[in-house]
């Protein structure tokens, strides 16, 4: 846990001095509040004191088994990946899937992807080239999550679904989390799942959605700079 927390903020350190000299000052002090507040957390978390999921404001263990429990999982997950999109203005679209395991980021397992058949702001197709992409693999070579989150609503979740209705191998479980209202979204489900903003499952999702959002983010922001230097 504590192992988790000083690479986290090692990460942020970093990401606010490059989006510093970049000029991006509000992404700049976005970073330095996040870093502000990590810094604050005690070893057992303060969990109802900070809690805000951009922040290291987790339990992964009792994320994970909260996520068993609310999901009706046949087991406690161990893996999960979450995917996120990200564009200017319809240029240079990109996706993010970041890898967890045992609720805790594990870079290596990080892929990004430049959306190839999607033109102009389509985020469901984008969704789906990604997800289509991801599990175009073997199960020996990359073997499925038990949970694949997608960052949006029930349209993201359907462009999704549909992809993995083709693909090699798929998730145990797919779900999508919706911004502002934290809803989550299951396959053949109506109504979202709202689970209260003090959930050790709900922090753990945020936090999942939260890293693939700033892994794109940052992937785009590589491509404008490097598009950029080459004009």
């Amino acid at each position: 846990m504590e192992g988790g927390k000083h690479r986290l903020l090692d990460e942020l350190r970093r990401e606010m001095r490059e989006a510093a000299a970049e000029r991006r000052f509000e992404e700049a002090a976005e970073l330095r509040d996040q870093i502000t507040a990590l810094e604050t957390l005690d070893e057992r978390g303060e969990i109802d004191t900070h809690v805000q999921p951009e922040v290291f404001s987790v339990d992964p263990r009792r994320g994970l088994v909260g996520l068993h429990k609310v999901l009706h999982l046949e087991k406690i997950p161990r893996t999960i990946e979450g995917i996120d999109i990200a564009h200017l203005s319809g240029r240079d679209t990109v996706a993010s899937l970041v890898h967890f395991i045992d609720g805790l980021p594990f870079k290596p397992g990080y892929r990004r992807y430049k959306i190839r058949t999607v033109d102009g702001v389509d985020d469901f197709s984008s969704i789906a080239e990604a997800v289509s992409r991801r599990f175009s693999h073997d199960a020996a070579d990359h073997p499925p999550p038990d949970i694949l989150l997608i960052d949006g609503g029930k349209g993201q979740l359907h462009a999704a679904e549909t992809a993995l209705k083709n693909a090699k191998i798929r998730p145990a479980c797919l779900l999508s989390l919706a911004k502002k209202e934290e809803e989550i979204y299951l396959p053949d489900q109506t109504d979202p799942l709202c689970l209260s903003r003090h959930s050790y499952a709900l922090r753990l999702l945020q936090y999942v959605r939260d890293e693939a959002h700033r892994f794109a983010q940052h992937y785009h922001h590589l491509l404008r700079k490097k598009s950029t230097l080459g004009e």
